[in-house]
């Protein structure tokens, strides 16, 4: 069985894209091939002080997500919310205010009664969970993509 050309030539492209996660970097300034690779070395390096990543040790291949086991409570699924922008000193303050304001309105106090019950009952709760950090090798290519531009070069 023959394999088409351009069918290998589709693998090939796709399989090398999949693991490519270096961003691409375009001289602006009419920099020299070699001036580049002197910037990319530079930068490289810069890249290694910065994250800390040396890659010759970290895996290129991005990470999987880690996958829920059926029936455990996923920790973003029950989050509480978050506590509301008032802070429980001014609830009762602005609560206070309005039942002493020169034209009574029915629900305005009863409104802000709630909303200061809200905010104490709120701070209570749990927040909810940061999000996990970021790969390694996403530090280490933000902060190649940042020196490479300082030096004139736009990074895709």
């Amino acid at each position: 069985m023959r394999i088409p050309l351009s069918a290998g030539i589709a693998v090939l492209l796709l399989s090398t894209s999949a693991l490519a996660q270096q961003p691409l970097a375009f001289p602006m300034r009419s920099q020299s091939p070699a001036q580049t690779s002197i910037d990319t070395a530079m930068c490289y390096s810069y890249a290694n002080q910065h994250t800390g990543v040396v890659m010759a040790r970290v895996s290129q291949a991005p990470e999987k997500p880690k996958t829920v086991k059926p029936g455990a409570v996923h920790p973003v699924a029950v989050a509480a919310p978050l506590p509301s922008a008032i802070a429980p000193g001014s609830a009762p303050v602005a609560a206070s205010a309005t039942e002493a304001s020169a034209t009574p309105t029915p629900g305005v106090a009863a409104d802000a009664r709630a909303a200061a019950h809200a905010s104490s009952t709120s701070a209570d709760a749990p927040m909810p969970a940061l999000p996990p950090p970021e790969p390694p090798m996403v530090q280490y290519w933000r902060s190649y993509g940042e020196c490479m531009t300082d030096r004139g070069y736009m990074v895709r």
